[in-house]
C-alpha cells in the first residue's frame, strides 16, 4: 500500500467516523475527541488531516453530495415495458434505497445545514417531478406535489430505521403496496 492510498484510507474512515457522529449529535454537539474515537485514529490525525472541525464538517457534506450525485444516476432509469404499477413500485423501491445508502448525509442536511437542505431537496424534487412527467406525460397531476409526497414517505420509513424505532410502516411491502395504490390513482386522473 502506498502512502497515498494509506491517507486516502485514512482520510475515508475520519469522514465515515464524522458523518456518523455529526448525523447523530448534529455539528455544535459533535466532538472531535469522539469523531476520532469513532474512526479509531487519533484527534491529533484528525486535526493532521483536516485542520479544523468546519473544515471536517464542510469535507463530510462536500463527499456527501458527489456521492448522491453519483448514486442519483440509479434512480432515474427509463420505464421500458413496465405498467404503471409496476414502475411507481420500482421506483419507490429504487429511491428507498438510495436514502437508506445515504441516510445519514440526508439526515445530516435536514437537521445541519439548512444552507444545503433547501437547494437539494428543491433539485431532488424537480428531478422527480420531472421524471415521472416524462414517464406520465400530459396527466391532470401537480407533479411537484407527487414528488414531494414520495420523498417525504421514503425519508419517515428511515428515520424510523436510522433510530431504531418501530415503523409506522411495520410492513414495508404491505405499505409500498397501499402507497403505489394512491400514487396509481394520482397518475390515473
Amino acid at each position: 500500500m502506498t502512502d497515498t492510498e494509506l491517507k486516502t484510507e485514512t482520510e475515508e474512515k475520519i469522514l465515515d467516523a464524522a458523518l456518523k457522529i455529526f448525523a447523530r449529535k448534529g455539528y455544535d454537539a459533535a466532538t472531535t475527541r469522539a469523531i476520532a474515537e469513532e474512526s479509531g485514529f487519533t484527534e491529533m490525525t484528525l486535526f493532521r488531516k483536516f485542520g479544523t472541525k468546519k473544515n471536517l464538517f464542510e469535507q463530510v457534506m462536500l463527499r456527501g453530495n458527489l456521492q448522491i450525485e453519483k448514486d442519483a444516476s440509479q434512480l432515474f432509469l427509463p420505464r421500458d415495458n413496465l405498467t404503471s404499477r409496476e414502475f411507481i413500485k420500482t421506483f419507490i423501491k429504487r429511491l428507498d434505497n438510495f436514502v437508506l445508502r445515504n441516510f445519514e448525509y440526508f439526515h445530516l442536511t435536514i437537521v445541519e445545514d439548512s444552507s444545503t437542505i433547501k437547494p437539494n431537496v428543491r433539485t431532488t424534487i424537480n428531478y422527480i417531478s420531472k421524471y415521472f412527467k416524462e414517464q406520465f406525460p400530459d396527466r391532470d397531476l401537480d407533479y411537484t406535489a407527487f414528488g414531494y409526497s414520495m420523498s417525504t414517505f421514503i425519508y419517515s420509513l428511515n428515520i424510523d430505521r436510522y433510530y431504531g424505532r418501530t415503523s409506522t410502516f411495520k410492513d414495508f411491502d404491505e405499505s409500498l403496496d397501499k402507497l403505489v395504490d394512491i400514487f396509481e390513482c394520482m397518475l390515473e386522473n
